[in-house]
């Protein structure tokens, strides 16, 4: 029975650290003792197909200790790659929103504490939804079962493999949040040359004061056209999360 209990423990502190930082459940409206809740019913269903190492229930305080921050920290950092997309989107709703001058106009999007620009709010929801309508998230809890079998309790290991590979889960971020917003952004240069020229050719005509409501109006045009184009990425981004699971888990569990 102690047994029993210290592998689902264990089990738990990783679960309860991934919901910690989760795009859905970290949000402020989710209470606290639903994720507790929720990280205990996660580890009940997957500590079946975990084994505790058998040196663990002897060991001493200090080993236990150091188990549980390496369970804390894989936790957190498969929560971080879940986290990445909800960043991207925020990103290119940013760029968006400069772009097309609703970078004053922010509001508190779910899940997050901080001011949004309205087309990141936008691209987050939408991103949320695609989460949940094509079941990304029972692929990711999948995901997160599946880690146990690379990266056993009180594993891992840093090294400089796992560095680069996150470098480029970041990187990836970035490139995503660039092309969704990579056809405004364009649109928007090409606007601005017009209106120098155009300012150039009508000199008596106010251009700058102008140019703000043509820039919203094709802006969110542009934007409405482009949420498709926004789908397939974050959907293809979010469909490669369980696999980052395990790609992270493996090199954790192999070190240099």
């Amino acid at each position: 029975m102690e047994e029993l209990f210290l592998t689902w423990f264990l089990i738990f502190v990783r679960a309860g650290a991934l919901l910690s930082v989760f795009p859905i459940f970290s949000a402020a409206a989710v209470p606290v003792r639903l994720r507790i809740m929720l990280a205990g019913l996660l580890a009940f269903l997957v500590m079946p197909t975990v084994a505790l190492p058998p040196e663990f229930p002897r060991s001493g305080l200090l080993d236990m200790t150091l188990v549980l921050m390496k369970e804390v920290s894989m936790g957190l950092l498969l929560g971080f790659l879940s986290r990445l997309v909800m960043f991207s989107a925020s990103l290119a709703g940013h760029y968006v929103g400069n772009e097309i001058g609703l970078q004053l106009g922010g509001m508190i999007s779910p899940g997050e504490t901080t001011p949004t620009e309205v087309p990141g709010v936008i691209l987050q929801l939408l991103a949320t939804m695609l989460l949940l309508a094509m079941d990304i998230h029972l692929a990711i809890i999948a995901g997160f079962q599946q880690s146990y079998s690379v990266l056993p309790i009180g594993g891992g290991v840093l090294s400089n493999g796992l560095f680069d590979l996150m470098t480029a889960k970041v990187a990836r971020a970035f490139l995503v949040a660039v092309k969704i917003a990579a056809p405004i952004l364009a649109v928007g240069v090409v606007l601005n040359l017009l209106m120098m020229i155009l300012a150039r050719a009508v000199p008596q005509m106010n251009v700058f004061a102008e140019s703000f409501s043509i820039r919203v109006v094709v802006g969110l045009f542009l934007f409405g056209s482009v949420l498709s184009l926004a789908s397939h990425e974050l959907t293809g981004y979010l469909g490669s999360v369980p696999e980052d699971f395990l790609v992270v888990a493996r090199w954790l569990g192999v070190g240099d």
